[in-house]
């Protein structure tokens, strides 16, 4: 268990200097043409053991702060930008991450439901790697300065969301992550990963163009799991137009 365990923060300083990121916070709707939403959000993400591994404490990798701005071009279908920074645990990593996606509204039953939207991001993820510390192949410490990288993500998500009571939506989105260019992976570390995250979006009539978003997701690469547990809260600013 040992041994797997630091292969698989091995895997984690080479690719993104921390677990890798793959939270949504976002339902399948869209916001409306001339409308825009922002949520700011904050999670947690971290390294699963394997069930048959013997050991099953989870090992927390780091902590999240982003904001994700949405703007309608029509009805159906928003620009989206999303920033957030990362702090790995035990101070060796942190980073950041810039993304630009397009949402299109693909389905919406007549009672408005179900619906479902296609998501697709372009994202430029950066880390630097403190090198001190990280044991090398021969179980020795391995010191050393500084270590900044960078990858370009392509992120096809579908995402769904269900109307289970009129102030609570359940959403379900599946990403495809792959990477497209930057800084390449060493060895036969696989350059995708599949993602799956489920959230409530809970909004309450005392603060109109207000809901929250709890948030929970996993992530499968390279046979290891990952996990992210975070919250959001998404503003409508339409809500407070004149």
């Amino acid at each position: 268990m040992r041994l797997h365990f630091i292969n698989s923060i091995l895997f984690i300083f080479i690719f993104y200097g921390c677990a890798p990121v793959f939270n949504e916070f976002q339902g399948a709707d869209t916001v409306g043409k001339g409308n825009t939403h922002i949520t700011p959000y904050m999670s947690t993400s971290k390294f699963l053991p394997d069930d048959d591994s013997g050991d099953d404490s989870d090992q927390d990798m780091n902590d999240n702060m982003g904001i994700r701005i949405a703007y309608g071009i029509n009805d159906i279908s928003d620009i989206h930008v999303k920033l957030e920074k990362i702090d790995g645990n035990g101070g060796f990593v942190d980073g950041s991450i810039y993304s630009l996606g397009f949402k299109y509204f693909l389905y919406n039953n007549k009672m408005e439901k179900y619906r479902a939207s296609f998501y697709l991001p372009i994202t430029h993820a950066q880390q630097r790697i403190n090198s001190s510390g990280i044991i090398d192949g021969g179980g020795d410490i391995e010191m050393g300065g500084d270590d900044s990288r960078s990858f370009t993500l392509l992120e096809p998500t579908l995402i769904m969301s269900s109307k289970l009571h009129e102030l609570f939506d359940f959403n379900f989105s599946t990403k495809f992550i792959k990477q497209i260019g930057g800084t390449e992976l060493d060895g036969d570390i696989p350059d995708f990963g599949i993602s799956f995250n489920v959230s409530g979006m809970i909004s309450f009539p005392e603060f109109k163009g207000l809901s929250f978003i709890p948030e929970y997701g996993i992530l499968f690469w390279d046979g290891d799991k990952y996990s992210h547990t975070g919250f959001g809260m998404s503003v409508d600013l339409s809500r407070f137009k004149n």
